[in-house]
């Protein structure tokens, strides 16, 4: 059966007066060979993995695939696509020699992206050499998409490695960023000494405005190292660094600037401060904790000279630094550079608290204000501890005032009669704060249900004194007033029953009191303004 011509052996089907179907011009001739038991094996197999899926007759697909096992057949690059589709539910035992098959006949780049989705090594060497080809020929080449997570092996892993090196060091500067998002979306680690990443961060240090992003490469905080260490080499001989470290670099380099010694280290520092916002709170917070440390190096006026050279603290962040440092590490220096800061201040708590800490530098107007706070937290604590308390007039208001919500918060906890009575004794400065600051208690809905209640009792109890001004019980009718009126009775008994605690003769005041303007709700100010001139 060897001998015979051609003809012989691939003998024409007969003509039917039709054009015959692409399968059957690719298969009749086979069958109709002396190796016609092969192209049967080819049919066979088909069939099987037709059925494997559950369908009755095998495709074309089937049929190539098979051809590719039993003869060792090339695929057609119009082929691919379908065989891809293909292997999605190939018998695994028979992928191998079908996916070789298919990146030999050079698929499209959508079927080539395909396969490197699902199929690891080298479907996705493949893929990543048409990568690395576009790159490198100048071509306008999309954002890479990361590709579903894989393990290379290790030969893969280098052969992946050793293109991406070959191709960074053929092109040019600012196409090394899409090679390196590129060996990200890979999953190929590309450490910088594979590669120019010296001539790529000098060219990256000269082009700030590049806005690139190193969190999307796989060596980035080793180049971020590298720039780092460019930029500080510019800045010895170039103020343009400077600014372009204002402009441009702080906020990549804030993360790594911890050295306020370090002159690139500083300008980041202050470019953050005076940018404001996370970026200021975050260094500051940084170096306040650094600054607790004994351990570290830093000091003080380093640390400051770093965070203000171009913005000024607020007294918040001094007291969140100095405050953080031992008494024997505050030098006068330091207290000048606070001085200047709360001498352009309001007067606050954080004022006051920080005057207490500088307590051995002050001169003759900060001592003054250090004495007065000194004497309101005196009363405070000896209030609290049930103590007799005496007057608050020798204290200026704005001392007073910075430290009010200390003075509330203790006269709060108390029962009314005792919280009034130390307000008479403090005198007018505190009684006339009180009445704007009690109101504004009972009207806060964030504030605790207990303590708006025991706003509105001292309040009350304040009102019935025999001591309150005409002033105090117009302040509070009015506001008492619209707090009744927009209450529940709810609200009410609470009030009522903290007075019961208080005296007998307060709760029965308030019954009385919210009765004359129950009676006439037509003219609530002139009913209860009635009520206190009868009880005057």
């Amino acid at each position: 059966m060897s001998g015979g011509s051609p003809a012989e052996q691939s003998p024409e089907p007969p003509s039917t007066g039709e054009p015959p179907q692409a399968p059957a011009r690719r298969w009749v001739p086979r069958v109709l060979t002396p190796d016609s038991v092969e192209a049967v094996n080819v049919v066979e197999l088909a069939d099987e993995f037709a059925r494997t899926r559950g369908e009755p007759h095998a495709g074309p697909a089937d049929r190539l695939a098979a051809g590719v096992i039993v003869l060792g057949e090339a695929l057609a690059t119009e082929d691919c696509a379908l065989v891809a589709a293909w292997l999605h539910s190939a018998p695994a035992d028979v992928r191998g020699p079908v996916l070789s098959a298919l990146l030999a006949a050079e698929p499209p780049r959508e079927v080539l992206t395909d396969l490197a989705a699902e199929h690891a090594g080298r479907a996705r060497i493949a893929l990543l050499r048409c990568e690395i080809a576009d790159l490198v020929s100048g071509s306008q080449v999309s954002e890479p998409v990361p590709l579903t997570s894989h393990p290379w092996g290790a030969d893969e892993a280098e052969e992946a490695r050793s293109l991406l090196a070959e191709a960074a060091a053929e092109l040019v500067p600012e196409r090394v960023d899409l090679l390196l998002r590129t060996a990200t979306c890979f999953g190929v680690d590309l450490p910088p000494d594979r590669f120019a990443a010296e001539r790529f961060a000098g060219w990256w240090a000269s082009h700030p405005e590049a806005g690139l992003d190193p969190a999307a490469w796989p060596c980035g905080d080793e180049l971020v190292a590298l720039l780092r260490q460019t930029l500080g080499e510019r800045l010895k001989h170039s103020d343009v660094v400077l600014t372009a470290v204002n402009e441009h670099w702080w906020p990549l380099l804030r993360h790594t600037a911890t050295d306020p010694f370090e002159p690139l280290d500083a300008a980041v520092i202050s470019a953050a401060v005076r940018a404001k916002g996370d970026a200021r709170r975050e260094i500051v917070d940084l170096f306040a904790d650094r600054l607790r440390d004994p351990d570290l190096p830093d000091t003080p006026e380093a640390v400051l000279a770093a965070l203000f050279s171009a913005a000024p603290p607020t007294v918040d962040e001094l007291h969140r630094l100095i405050g953080a440092l031992p008494a024997t590490a505050i030098t006068e220096s330091i207290a000048q550079r606070a001085f200047s800061v709360l001498s352009k201040a309001k007067v606050t708590a954080r004022h006051l608290d920080l005057l207490r800490v500088l307590s051995h530098h002050l001169c003759a107007d900060q001592r003054e204000l250090w004495s007065e706070d000194g004497r309101v937290r005196s009363w405070v604590a000896a209030f609290s501890r049930g103590a007799e308390v005496g007057s608050l007039d020798e204290v200026s208001e704005r001392v007073l005032r910075a430290r009010l919500p200390e003075v509330v918060t203790a006269l709060l906890a108390a029962e009314p009669r005792a919280a009034v009575r130390a307000i008479v004794s403090a005198g007018q400065v505190l009684q006339r704060l009180l009445m704007r600051e009690l109101p504004s208690v009972w009207n806060d809905e964030r504030a605790e249900e207990s303590r708006r209640d025991r706003a509105v009792a001292v309040a009350f109890v304040l009102a019935w004194s025999d001591t309150a001004t005409a002033d105090v019980r117009t302040a509070y009718d009015r506001e008492l007033e619209r707090w009744a009126r927009s209450g529940r009775r709810a609200d009410h008994r609470r009030i009522s029953k903290l007075l019961r605690v208080s005296a007998a003769d307060h709760a029965a005041g308030w019954h009385e009191w919210l009765q004359e303007i129950v009676k006439t709700p037509a003219e609530p100010e002139r009913a209860s303004r009635k009520w206190w001139q009868r009880r005057r």
